[in-house]
């Protein structure tokens, strides 16, 4: 018997193709591609989900899908692909990390930042790939797999709460943060790093998909004033704050955060490094915020679905934050200290 994979499509770029008029529109069903991807010894089965731009996928969205994911997970396949788009794909994994925590099989994330349709997309490199990793990876982890340069020549395989897309036309458009890669996938070759990963084949239960929705996460501009924070911290339950360099908050600014009270986690606006306070004397009064919780390496998207689902299971939100669950808090480590075997 051939093994399965089963593809769960909610739409995205992958899903469109360009009219006369040069416009893309979702009109386009990848399970079209299908005859173009092999091997013929993978049994693929298409199941739409959803049919929705990822610019308006949502935390009602992230829980159906995880749900799709489970009810597929029963029939017992190789592994499952997911075809998302991209605009938002990056949070969706990292939801999924974490409701999706337990796995006994990958789950791949992909989709294309051309048209599907269209016949230079990259949809179809990027599905063999996802396809690939679902049937013959020796992992079981939520990823994402997107072209690993501009020329497609591979693929690269993120840990789904380590993705972050940083460039919004190019077609190696996702990188992994303050982590390596889980590897690498050129052909039917998948190359690992040394990043340790659950393997396949564990226990797996249900997915865990309570989230609280109210949470926001700030950037800390210069111009930002008490009152601005104050308005953007009412009615939130949490916040994620992206603060300057390492993590500071202005020194006016604190003791704004100190009166919201509820949880606030401490991120950074640069997207590699981490939040790392301590180092400078002022950080101590930032520390000392008896609300305030280091975010660590964690990516400020990714801290913040980790806040909404951390808020939906209650308990000690600060313990949970401080907890590494799916590989999102850790030691960072620049992806170029890694090498690939070979």
């Amino acid at each position: 018997m051939k093994p399965k994979i089963i593809v769960l499509t909610t739409g995205g770029t992958i899903g469109h193709s360009l009219g006369k008029d040069g416009v893309a529109a979702m009109d386009f069903d990848p399970a079209q591609l299908a005859g173009a991807i092999g091997p013929v010894d993978i049994d693929i089965e298409f199941r739409l989900i959803l049919r929705k731009g990822s610019m308006d996928i949502d935390p009602d969205d992230w829980v159906s899908i995880a749900q799709a994911v489970a009810d597929a997970m029963a029939l017992a396949p190789r592994g499952i692909v997911i075809l998302h788009g991209t605009d938002t794909m990056h949070y969706t994994a990292a939801a999924l990390s974490f409701m999706l925590r337990d796995l006994s099989m990958p789950v791949v994330m992909t989709g294309s930042m051309i048209p599907g349709g269209e016949s230079g997309s990259d949809a179809l490199a990027n599905l063999r790939d996802a396809i690939t990793i679902a049937a013959r990876a020796d992992f079981a982890e939520v990823c994402v797999v997107f072209s690993a340069d501009r020329e497609r020549s591979e693929g690269t395989i993120i840990r789904g709460c380590r993705a972050r897309k940083i460039d919004s036309r190019a077609i190696n458009a996702f990188v992994s943060v303050n982590s390596p890669p889980i590897g690498r996938v050129s052909g039917d070759r998948i190359l690992r790093t040394g990043l340790a990963v659950r393997p396949r084949g564990l226990a797996q239960r249900r997915p865990v998909t309570s989230f609280d929705p109210k949470v926001a996460l700030i950037k800390l501009t210069p111009n930002m004033s008490c009152e601005m924070l104050a308005r953007f911290l009412a009615g939130c339950s949490a916040a994620v704050l992206e603060g300057t360099g390492v993590g500071h908050i202005r020194t006016d600014l604190q003791p704004v955060v100190a009166r919201f009270s509820k949880p606030v986690v401490i991120s950074t606006q640069a997207v590699y490094g981490g939040e790392h306070l301590g180092g400078y004397e002022v950080d101590r009064r930032i520390l000392a915020l008896p609300n305030v919780i280091p975010g660590g390496d964690t990516p400020s998207e990714t801290a913040l679905v980790k806040l909404m689902w951390a808020l939906g299971q209650g308990g000690d939100i600060r313990a949970i934050m401080r907890t590494n669950i799916a590989g999102e808090l850790g030691a960072a480590i620049p992806e170029e200290d890694f090498e690939y075997p070979r």
